[in-house]
């Protein structure tokens, strides 16, 4: 049976599951839930929606009253116009917007690479989840202070890493509400950083590097070239992931990427080696200009494929069954390595697409400090 609201939509009576759950016989080692489709008439078909946010209390009256309190909140959004479909209500004033309504505005209409999005929806997520555990899934953004966005890093966050990196993404959203004056100031901006040990890139070592190498070529050919083509590239994965084959001179040695770091994107060449060339070669042998590099198979394709497709791939051929440790983007450490030290830092942050040499220092050059003690260690300096 549905409910109409008052903006034309509708929903369905929403199923708690467990259908016990105002019970005392109701167990706590089941997932519960909350589910009803919603209705928007300019929409073909509904749009099922499910609240799993009770799931964290382990005691039966918590999570009953978790349960009751999620669905009174869910009932009230909806008669407030709340549409699922568009994740916000039909008012941009801060007098009526909720915390949660803004941050999903501000996640929806960010301009961003598309690798962050994802990044700022997962973020998103894990924001939600601790803004409805604390009951502030109403607090409205004008009553938002910094003690509510602190109290939420701290509830999201499973690690100090983690708190930084939620600390950097709520920053983005928060400075997108600032530019448009729905927030008076950046209260991420003031909650300080912790501390983490940054630990030692584990690469690997040259016997891994030929097993890996002939594993591959012999087992998985399309992705021991897919691992040539990336190592010698100096690009992120996402970024030739995007490459069309009509970005690619194999002429002039060169191919053409969009690189989107702060507010402003640009086109830059990147250079093919002379190494790298065979594996290109074959690679855009019959592809089509429209074509996405690689697609489908790590070949020339029309549908693009995602970033965590080739990380699986070295999870399940590579660590798995070769019992490697390093994953696959250390290969792009490990030959940031090598290119500094055979022409320098400064030509490996070029390669890279830096624009100081500061990433290559302090992040990808895993042999740098090795260098320096080896240095320091044949020092013959004698006391007397």
């Amino acid at each position: 049976m549905k409910k109409h609201l008052p903006n034309g939509c509708s929903y369905s009576q929403p199923f708690i599951k467990p259908q016990n759950w105002q019970t005392k016989k109701a167990k706590v080692s089941e997932n519960w839930f909350i589910k009803y489709r919603f209705f928007d008439p300019r929409y073909k078909e509904p749009k099922q929606i499910m609240i799993k946010g009770m799931n964290r209390f382990k005691v039966l009256a918590e999570r009953q009253a978790e349960t009751q309190r999620l669905l009174d909140e869910e009932l009230k959004a909806l008669q407030d116009g709340y549409n699922p479909f568009e994740k916000e209500t039909p008012t941009s004033s801060t007098d009526t917007l909720s915390l949660v309504q803004a941050l999903r505005m501000a996640t929806d209409k960010m301009s961003v690479a598309e690798f962050t999005k994802r990044d700022l929806i997962r973020c998103l997520a894990a924001f939600e989840k601790a803004i409805n555990s604390s009951g502030w899934r109403q607090l409205l953004l004008n009553e938002v202070s910094r003690k509510h966005i602190r109290h939420i890093l701290d509830i999201s966050s499973k690690s100090d890493d983690r708190f930084n990196k939620h600390r950097s993404y709520m920053m983005m959203m928060l400075a997108f509400l600032c530019e448009l004056e729905m927030i008076p100031t950046n209260f991420a901006r003031d909650i300080k950083k912790r501390k983490v040990v940054r630990k030692i890139r584990i690469v690997l070592e040259d016997d891994e590097r030929k097993k890996v190498n002939e594993y591959l070529q012999l087992n998985y050919p399309s992705f021991h070239r897919f691992l040539h083509i990336f190592f010698h590239s100096g690009a992120r994965i996402s970024e030739l992931l995007s490459l069309k084959v009509a970005d690619v001179d194999l002429h002039k040695r060169r191919f053409k990427l969009i690189i989107k770091k702060g507010v402003t994107y640009k086109e830059v060449w990147r250079v093919i080696k002379d190494i790298a060339l065979p594996y290109w070669t074959e690679l855009l042998e019959n592809s089509k200009e429209t074509d996405y590099v690689f697609s489908v198979g790590l070949k020339p394709g029309k549908n693009k494929i995602q970033t965590f497709q080739i990380t699986k791939r070295w999870s399940r051929l590579v660590k798995q069954k070769l019992k490697i440790k390093a994953d696959f983007y250390s290969l792009k450490h490990l030959h940031s390595t090598e290119v500094s030290e055979m022409i320098g830092v400064k030509e490996a942050a070029l390669h890279n697409g830096h624009t100081s040499t500061t990433m290559v220092s302090q992040v990808y050059d895993v042999r740098r400090e090795e260098r320096k003690n080896k240095t320091v260690s044949s020092l013959d300096n004698k006391f007397a």
